[in-house]
């Protein structure tokens, strides 16, 4: 597994205690729990290795027309979007490897 590996976040939901026996895979200063684990089968994350940064900028458009978000702070979010994507082949393959049981 990657020491460092980015996700697109856009929600304010946080997990914030496990169930028994479930492992923590991964953490960030935002949040003890990014990633999680329960036994060899189920698998948690806490943002949204799926998402491009094309859907990223249509929810931002939404949330600006909903007026969920200000102007000022959608524009601010898009920069930094626009400065980094995450890595989705690293993710496909971190989510590959705990399937086939190799994490």
């Amino acid at each position: 597994m990657p020491t460092l590996l980015s996700v697109i976040e856009c929600h304010r939901d946080e997990v914030r205690e496990l169930p028994p026996r479930a492992e923590v895979m991964a953490w960030s200063d935002k949040t003890g729990v990014e990633m999680f684990r329960y036994g060899d089968h189920i698998m948690g994350i806490q943002g949204h290795p799926e998402y491009t940064k094309d859907i990223l900028l249509h929810l931002i458009d939404r949330l600006v027309q909903l007026k969920f978000i200000v102007d000022c702070y959608a524009d601010e979010v898009k920069a930094n979007v626009e400065a980094s994507e995450p890595d989705r082949e690293a993710w496909k393959k971190l989510c590959i490897s705990f399937l086939k049981g190799r994490l």
